[in-house]
């Protein structure tokens, strides 16, 4: 269906934004363990100093800022949420005669690793508890957290611009 198609494209591409511009909630958790959960690439828009003259000139509008609702936690939470539910759903039905599964298999793994990162980091918020991950999943989910961002956006954009390859 072209309403799931639509989904999928806008919530890899909200998903990859907030993963890679908005704020880390994870640090200062149990989930920023091994590190202050930064990486080698910058991609925050606060931290430069364009940005901060560019907002104080009145020329610029800060999405990403603190009070913004890219760094709400509700607001993440559905987008983690929809995006979840529309990666499972683009993977078990197939768009406009595509091949099954494999049509759509990018975008829905981007939808639902995307979507696992936004939810991970919702819950490390709420518990009081430790939570202890796998090495691997701690990379990928959390101090990789902008690289998967990237995949989300590059995903979507391809899945938008060309609908009808394998695989995207």
């Amino acid at each position: 269906m072209l309403q799931f198609y639509f989904l999928s494209v806008l919530l890899n591409i909200i998903a990859g934004l907030i993963l890679v511009y908005a704020s880390d909630f994870t640090k200062g958790t149990s989930l920023s363990a091994g590190g202050d959960g930064s990486d080698d690439l910058d991609f925050s828009a606060d931290s430069s100093e364009d940005a901060e003259s560019q907002t104080a000139s009145g020329e610029g509008v800060k999405i990403f800022a603190d009070g913004s609702f890219m760094n709400d936690r509700l607001f993440r939470l559905v987008v983690g949420v929809l995006g979840l539910l529309a990666g499972v759903l683009i993977i078990i039905s197939p768009i406009q005669n595509d091949t099954p599964v494999v049509g759509d298999l990018v975008p829905a793994l981007a939808n639902i690793l995307g979507s696992l990162a936004l939810l991970l980091e919702f819950y490390a918020n709420k518990l009081s508890t430790d939570i202890n991950l796998p090495f691997f999943l701690q990379g990928v989910f959390v101090t990789g957290r902008r690289y998967l961002g990237v995949f989300c956006i590059i995903a979507g954009l391809m899945h938008f611009i060309f609908p009808r390859i394998m695989l995207l």
